[in-house]
């Protein structure tokens, strides 16, 4: 079956690029948006009634849901002219304690896996459009939403992991334990709280092809708002994902070790490059008892090498 996919996606990457270059070239940016909009107006219109009409049965509700999802999801790609190969089996919705984990360059990660499987994403709680969104659609297919910068929501996040991939029914679970977004170059340290529910740890890579357009968001300089008009006014948007193979902790290893290895397995399927860098960093100040270990690490490991010499 992934072999069937990936050709069929391959056969149509000169075709798809050719009508996104075409629509580009002749329409601009204006072309996508209008992509965009029909898009809008037929999920809007089916997702309102389901979502309303269907309560009391459940079942149909949240597969249709999944499905509209998906849905947008698409449409959101065809607006970048996304080309998208994704590699091995398409996760599967039966019941199963696993959880997925990625490694993260954008939020554009999330919609390019979501056009495929209606996840369950643990994400950063936003502000704005993208905070309104989180809280009414991507809430019906049970995404989990936190604030780093609290401590208390570490502790609730922990708690509803371990309840969402109890319940049977409940979507898969997509955990970007990076934490942060990372150019695509490097992947740095992996959070362990994906790594310590006791289930089984399903790694997916993703790697974008920056010949068109870098994919990268830097939420420091931009706004996802602009992000995505970036996406639109590109050429295309090209990326491969692949599903790899699940992962069991082993016998004697840590959470942390646990972690390490799904990273290895992550960094040499995308090529990228491990780095030791705490990717929170990127969003808080470190302390000073923090930076006083590194410094102390780092000045031993120059006397070492003095010492040898």
């Amino acid at each position: 079956m992934s072999r069937i996919l990936l050709l069929v996606v391959s056969n149509r990457f000169l075709q798809n690029l050719g009508i996104g270059m075409y629509i580009c070239f002749h329409f601009g940016v204006a072309g996508w948006v209008l992509v965009l909009t029909i898009g809008w107006i037929i999920f809007l219109s089916a997702f309102i009634p389901v979502h309303f009409l269907l309560r009391g049965h459940e079942k149909w509700r949240k597969k249709m849901e999944r499905y509209l999802v998906e849905l947008i999801c698409s449409f959101f790609v065809a607006s970048w002219t996304g080309v998208v190969k994704y590699h091995g089996p398409r996760p599967s919705i039966r019941p199963r304690q696993q959880v997925f984990v990625a490694n993260h360059t954008s939020m554009i990660d999330f919609i390019v896996l979501e056009q495929m499987t209606a996840f369950a994403v643990i994400m950063q709680k936003h502000p704005g459009w993208v905070g309104l969104l989180q809280s009414t659609i991507l809430e019906s297919v049970g995404c989990i939403w936190f604030n780093r910068s609290e401590a208390k929501d570490r502790e609730i996040l922990a708690r509803k992991l371990r309840d969402h991939i109890q319940v049977p029914d409940n979507n898969p679970l997509l955990i970007f334990p990076e934490g942060t977004c990372v150019n695509n170059h490097y992947t740095v340290m992996f959070k362990k709280g994906a790594f310590e529910l006791g289930c089984t740890v399903c790694p997916i890579a993703i790697k974008y092809n920056k010949i068109f357009v870098d994919a990268f968001w830097n939420s420091k300089k931009q706004s996802f708002t602009m992000h995505l008009l970036r996406l639109m006014t590109s050429w295309a948007v090209v990326c491969d994902v692949w599903y790899l193979e699940p992962q069991t902790l082993k016998p004697g290893e840590t959470s942390i070790e646990f972690a390490e290895r799904v990273r290895d397995i992550i960094s040499v399927r995308a090529g990228l490059r491990k780095v030791p860098w705490d990717g929170y960093l990127k969003h808080s100040r470190p302390s000073p008892k923090h930076t006083e270990q590194k410094q102390r690490i780092f000045a031993e490991s120059v006397l070492r090498r003095l010492e040898e010499k």
